[in-house]
């Protein structure tokens, strides 16, 4: 997973999605926090000056234009950090964007440890708890950069708000360019009869790349909905069920599968790999914080051989 072979930007993804929805579309808007070169959104903001805006250090106010724009008949994608929103503008998403039901995308960036050296401040570990609680909000977030602009090209299109989160650092591609997304489905990236490994984002190559044939590996891209069907058709068929992800206990994709166990009274071994009620902290490589909080594929290696 260390590998700088066949990296490939989330970011710079989303952002020539966003291009060629655009040339498309021509009621897609987008509404920025003050981050639109750390979103590779400058060349959108220069090729349609009249459909960008540019709120500056105003969240919440971002968050309340976007609702606007969606009332009137836009599709609007609202785009920050994670930390900043839904960081910080969480409660006029809920007021102004969920209540009223409107289609608005949120993108929030650089989400969990991945984005590293910018420290605990910046490393959004809440931001999945905070979007699955709100009513009507759909939650994604892609594992790599394929899969990355089949999410923004779908959701553009749905008529419910959405929230995505991207990571910061250049990852490599996993998922089959060949195939599609299709909101609360998930993909079997390989399959196995022993262990249940299920996750979302780029860190789910660290099982991908273990190449264990034990392994039946799941993408659980769309966080909510959840391809419950799917979850469950796996976990029935091994009884064993290991969930990793860059975000906290509390509230992940974790607590959701765990709640879908207990309600389906499966009996299976789980174990939940995820930030343990922890802030982050700096660091030049994140591969060190993974390992630093035992989500890192050491740890998941360890776990493999436990749970057996």
């Amino acid at each position: 997973m260390n590998s700088t072979d066949n990296l490939h930007s989330i970011r710079q993804a989303f952002s020539d999605t966003l291009i060629d929805l655009a040339g498309e579309n021509l009621n897609l808007y987008v509404v920025s926090a003050d981050l639109k070169s750390s979103l590779s959104l400058s060349k959108f903001a220069s090729k349609f000056r009249g459909r960008f805006i540019e709120c500056g250090v105003a969240e919440n106010n971002a968050a309340g234009i976007a609702a606007g724009l969606a009332k009137s008949g836009k599709t609007v994608f609202l785009a920050t950090y994670a930390c900043f929103s839904p960081g910080i503008n969480w409660n006029t998403i809920k007021q102004s964007i969920c209540y009223n039901n409107l289609p608005v995308k949120i993108i929030g960036s650089h989400g969990g440890l991945a984005s590293a050296d910018l420290g605990a401040t910046h490393q959004m570990l809440e931001d999945i708890a905070l979007m699955r609680s709100l009513p009507n909000m759909d939650v994604f977030a892609p594992a790599d950069a394929l899969e990355t602009a089949k999410i923004i090209h779908t959701v553009s299109h749905s008529p419910k708000p959405a929230y995505i989160r991207l990571v910061r650092p250049s990852t490599p591609n996993f998922t089959n360019s060949r195939s599609s997304f299709t909101i609360g489905h998930s993909q079997i990236l390989q399959t196995g009869s022993k262990i249940t490994v299920l996750g979302y984002g780029p860190i789910l190559n660290s099982a991908l790349s273990l190449k264990n044939k034990n392994l039946e590996i799941i993408n659980c891209s769309s966080i909510k909905p959840l391809d419950s069907k799917t979850i469950l058709s796996s976990i029935k068929k091994t009884s064993r069920c290991i969930i990793i992800e860059d975000h906290q206990k509390n509230g992940g994709l974790g607590e959701a599968v765990a709640s879908l166990i207990l309600t389906h009274n499966l009996k299976s071994k789980f174990i939940h790999l995820a930030v343990d009620d922890q802030f982050g902290r700096s660091a030049k490589n994140y591969f060190d914080l993974y390992d630093l909080h035992c989500i890192g594929q050491k740890e998941l290696i360890r776990t493999i051989k436990n749970i057996l």
